[in-house]
């Protein structure tokens, strides 16, 4: 039986063709991976950084609730964030040069009802919170993230009606 040349190009065309298929239907799921396990880490991100806030506020809370505290908090934060920053964004700058500046940006992007922010904003998917019961020392007060931590000192006095944060 003799092929036509014909049947023979649809032949030697279909393999091809199924195998290039085949390889871009790969590349389709691989990126479509690539992306859920990407968005995946930002959640993780996100529910890490409202983790600090909530733990912070609970650590806070329960200071200004006792009659005198002194304690250190500590924990981990999400790589790529700086400074964990106390301000009230309605009053003058009054830190260092560093904390000015960090002032400046936090100005620009942040909602004036809060009082902790995250720096630098653009990499923080929580950048500000509320948070009750505390006095800053300057205007704004940053904490420096050191290796993924951040260290704050809570206390609060006898005769002290706010929780007064500081460096370590």
């Amino acid at each position: 039986m003799e092929k036509k040349s014909g049947q023979r190009k649809a032949q030697i065309m279909g393999m091809p063709i199924s195998v290039i298929f085949s390889i871009f239907l790969i590349v389709i799921f691989l990126v479509v991976a690539f992306f859920a396990i990407k968005h995946f880490l930002e959640i993780g991100k996100c529910s890490e950084t409202g983790m600090f806030i909530e733990d912070l506020r609970s650590s806070i809370d329960e200071a200004w609730k006792s009659q005198s505290s002194s304690k250190t908090f500590t924990t981990s934060l999400p790589s790529g964030l700086e400074y964990v920053c106390f301000a009230n964004l309605q009053e003058e700058a009054n830190g260092n040069t560093r904390e000015k500046e960090i002032y400046a940006e936090l100005k620009k992007n942040a909602d004036y009802t809060a009082n902790m922010f995250f720096y630098p904003v653009k990499k923080a998917c929580l950048s500000s919170s509320k948070i009750e019961h505390i006095e800053i020392k300057n205007n704004p007060y940053c904490f420096e993230v050191k290796d993924g931590k951040v260290e704050i000192k809570i206390e609060k006095g006898f005769f002290d009606d706010v929780v007064k944060v500081s460096r370590t």
